[in-house]
Formats: C-alpha cells, structure tokens, sequence
C-alpha cells in the first residue's frame, strides 16, 4: 500500500482525511512542520500532503515545503497544498511556491484521490 504523509493541525480535518484515504493509501498524519521534518528522516513516503496554515506560532506548510524538497531523498516526492486559502489567485502562488498541485478545503475527495493514483502511478 502506498504511503501518504498528512500534515495538519486540525484533528478534524485530519480524521476525515484519514478516513477517506485510508481504503486506498497507507496515511500517516503529523500535527505540524516540525514533526513533519522529523518524520521524514526515519520514514519514506511516496507522497506529502501539507496544510499551509499550520497553527499560530508554527512554521508554515510553504516552509516546511522548502525544507522537505532540500532533502535529497524528497525531491522528486509530490508535495500537494491543503489548505483554507481559496481565492483564484492562491493556487497561483502556491504552485509558484513550489507546491506540485493544489487543493483548496473543503476538499473534493473523489478528485484528490484521482490525482494521487494519477502521482503514483507515474
């Protein structure tokens, strides 16, 4: 089964996710970018879904981002943007970011899940 990390700092949200996700992906969830960071020097995962907005005083999902993609072992994984931030301009900039796809919340479950056995298949 594939491996998906989740990073999310609401527990509902990430229950739902992993829910969702779980009949199709091995889903392991992580509260912020700092466990984020750590998780994947013990761990390898085939793809990282990240919330942007990680709580108040936290480091944001775009930082953490640049982080992940300086490992060598994560810069070819997919990093796709979960987040609340849903103006037309906001996936624009994510992608600019450096996301390699974007979702905006609530999330469309059927088209996620298309996209990532599109990711994983490639």
């Amino acid at each position: 089964m594939r491996k998906v990390l989740y990073v999310e700092d609401d527990p509902i949200n990430a229950m739902v996710m992993e829910k969702l996700l779980g009949y199709d992906f091995a889903v392991t969830r992580v509260a912020d970018g700092e466990a984020c960071l750590e998780i994947i020097q013990k761990e390898d995962f085939d793809i990282i879904l990240m919330d942007v907005h990680l709580g108040k005083g936290k480091i944001d999902g775009t930082k953490v981002l640049k982080e992940v993609k300086a490992d060598p072992r994560y810069k070819d994984v997919r990093v796709i943007a979960i987040t609340s931030y849903a103006l037309p301009e906001d996936e624009d900039r994510f992608l600019n970011d450096g996301f390699d796809d974007y979702f905006a919340k609530p999330v469309d479950f059927h088209k996620l899940i298309e996209r990532l056995n599109q990711y994983l298949e490639s």
